[in-house]
């Protein structure tokens, strides 16, 4: 859930020409190009998974994993805006991640005013309070301000 939300938000507000689409899926946007991805780094053996019960897999680079990296490593102030975004983004529990990014999802949607993007998320979302919904889009519009 990490990987693919971090991938939206870097793709969407870092403007990372990333060229993933994602689609509204079960727990919030969703690539399954970027899935499809993920395993072929994990078939050759690039990055392997870690359990982490409770929380599930934990992805960690290989050897090769790093080679690839350095390969295909981006300029500095784009690697300074990706390493704030990861700190703001990491420590996030999956279910926080899942809210925030369906409500940069529905913003990107089109433009609407806020009770409105709420209420579109409480439809996507039922399970989410309003309270909740209404946080969600405070922190979207600051992340979106910090990183423009």
């Amino acid at each position: 859930m990490h990987i693919q939300k971090f991938i939206y938000f870097a793709q969407e507000l870092l403007g990372l020409p990333l060229n993933y689409d994602f689609i509204l899926y079960q727990r919030g946007p969703y690539s399954f190009d970027l899935d499809t991805e993920i395993r072929s780094l994990r078939s050759i053996g690039a990055v392997e998974i870690r359990p982490r019960p409770p929380y599930g897999p934990s992805y960690s680079s290989t050897g090769l994993g790093e080679v690839i990296s350095r390969l295909s490593a981006v300029d500095g102030e784009t690697d300074d805006r990706l390493t704030a975004l990861a700190k703001e983004l990491g420590p996030k529990q999956a279910k926080d991640l899942e809210l925030l990014a369906t409500t940069l999802y529905v913003l990107k949607e089109g433009h609407q005013p806020d009770p409105d993007v709420v209420k579109r998320v409480l439809s996507l979302k039922p399970q989410f309070p309003k309270d909740e919904a209404e946080k969600a889009l405070q922190e979207v519009r600051e992340l979106e301000a910090r990183f423009k």
